[in-house]
């Protein structure tokens, strides 16, 4: 007789899990992936990504039909995997340290999805033969799963995007705090940075700081398919014209106002 299925609802909101719970429970009761498959993320994927294909086929001047079909495809996938990492993100959503649970999402998540999303899209390229376009979308495709499966953990962990727990709640509700949540992720990682130069961490602060500019050339690379940009016909911005440079300005700058917000606070609240 096979175990039942644990209810995530009993754990309490404050209980934490390490990450070997967190495997163990995914491994030894995978009707997990059923009982909490996340329509919520089902709904959001697909129709987040069918336009990157929709578009990749109209801008390479394929017809509106082979770009809706390619559009299709990707829906369709998306539809059903997406239910199923947005189960295995929920398991993990607990998991502390958060950086332990934040590797295991990031790679398993998107490798997973873009060997499954490969076969199915090349298959589609094949009978239709515009396989020259399933790359170039795929790529595309990796990089917003980055973003996408980092940013569901991050929202999963205050209670949005979760299913069948007691702290859920309904789509329309979860997607009214969205854009909330989208402002409180992107000034994350300039938060922690701030507060790496508060501490002294001088060694984490410019290794945070490399690996997000070689991070930011590589997406912009893989999104633009260019090494870097040009304007009016081919003139250049010298040393901004990388995508990584442009992600590293960005991100100081966004420290400083981090920073500048963190003394502007604590100066409140010592004058309180």
């Amino acid at each position: 007789m096979t175990d039942p299925v644990p209810d995530l609802a009993t754990n309490n909101s404050t209980e934490s899990l390490s990450i070997s719970e967190a495997w163990g429970l995914v491994f030894t009761h995978p009707a997990l992936f059923v009982k909490y498959w996340n329509y919520k993320g089902a709904i959001l994927s697909g129709v987040l990504r069918a336009p990157i294909f929709l578009v990749t086929y109209l801008v390479a001047r394929e017809s509106l039909k082979l770009a809706l079909g390619a559009a299709a495809v990707q829906f369709a996938f998306r539809f059903v995997f997406a239910g199923l990492s947005g189960a295995l993100i929920q398991a993990f959503r607990k998991v502390e340290p958060a950086w332990k649970a934040l590797i295991s999402v990031m790679l398993i998540v998107p490798l997973i999805s873009h060997l499954l999303e490969f076969g199915f899209q090349y298959l589609f390229g094949y009978l239709t033969s515009t396989t020259a376009h399933t790359d170039q979308a795929i790529v595309r495709s990796v990089c917003v799963s980055i973003f996408s499966a980092l940013f569901a953990l991050f929202i999963m962990r205050r209670n949005v995007l979760i299913v069948g727990e007691e702290e859920s709640k309904s789509l329309a509700n979860d997607v009214m705090r969205i854009p909330r949540l989208v402002f409180d992720f992107c000034a994350f990682l300039p938060k922690e940075i701030a507060a790496m130069l508060r501490r002294g961490a001088t060694v984490a602060f410019i290794v945070t700081l490399v690996g997000f500019t070689a991070f930011s050339q590589v997406v912009g690379w893989a999104v633009t398919n260019r090494v870097y940009w040009t304007y009016g016909g081919g003139k250049e911005i010298w040393g901004l014209k990388y995508w990584g440079i442009d992600g590293l300005v960005l991100m100081i700058l966004a420290v400083i106002a981090s920073s500048i917000y963190y003394e502007a606070r604590h100066r409140r609240g010592k004058r309180s």
